[in-house]
């Protein structure tokens, strides 16, 4: 049997615990960092059908698509769905729905970052997986053009913003972001605020594996939220 000096022995037949030995030791991470870690897709395509904008035809990997206009999808900042990612992941964690979409399996994403580094739009990051809130929208469209597009999308009106009382969210290069560290310090006596002043489909959502509809919690938008439409 011909053995990699670089990969432990044990990676071969890993259980839980060796996983995240094993990935810390090939990414150079602390062990904690590892399995405190997951990684979400910035993007809620996955809950819309009608997303394509022109019939692709090339090489099926989304690095290459992507030079194509930025991808056969409407959203020029949303997943181009190829599922290199996916291919990508060492352990399998991430699967392709019907939509053409990454969906994690939290329980087997170990943290190692290797979709993070695959993804040409940028739109995977490592989250502590006790995350209170993720943020679905990639889009650094203007509001109206955002809203064109998709029903779900970041309008970057900044309710969410200016309601957090733990000053944990912001606009970083033109797309809203958690600080999370932030986040969970100040802890849910906040009431998730910024969920709540999220006056679209929710770009700002609690933490689960799949974007949410959330619909019923919509309210009538204030008058910056109305300029941002």
């Amino acid at each position: 049997m011909v053995t990699d000096p670089d990969v432990p022995p044990n990676l071969c037949f890993p259980g839980k615990a060796s996983v995240a030995e094993a990935v810390a030791r090939i990414t150079g991470k602390q062990m904690g960092a590892v399995e405190d870690l997951v990684a979400v897709v910035h993007c809620a395509r996955s809950i819309r059908k009608d997303y394509q904008k022109y019939d692709y035809i090339g090489y099926g990997v989304c690095s290459g698509a992507n030079l194509a206009f930025a991808g056969p999808t409407d959203c020029q900042f949303g997943c181009v769905g190829f599922g290199e990612c996916a291919a990508n992941c060492p352990f399998q964690a991430i699967t392709m729905d019907e939509h053409h979409f990454p969906v994690i399996n939290e329980e087997t994403c170990v943290g190692c970052g290797q979709c993070v580094k695959t993804c040409p739009k940028g739109l995977i990051t490592l989250v502590p997986k006790k995350a209170r809130a993720i943020v679905r929208c990639s889009s650094q469209d203007p509001g109206k053009v955002t809203h064109q597009i998709c029903a779900a999308g970041c309008m970057h009106c900044m309710s969410c913003v200016r309601a957090c009382p733990a000053e944990a969210v912001g606009l970083v290069d033109g797309v809203i972001r958690i600080d999370h560290q932030k986040c969970l310090a100040y802890g849910p006596k906040c009431e998730e605020a910024c969920i709540k002043a999220c006056f679209m489909v929710h770009a700002i959502q609690p933490h689960s594996r799949q974007p949410l509809f959330q619909v019923e919690k919509r309210h009538e938008p204030t008058e910056q939220e109305a300029l941002a439409l």
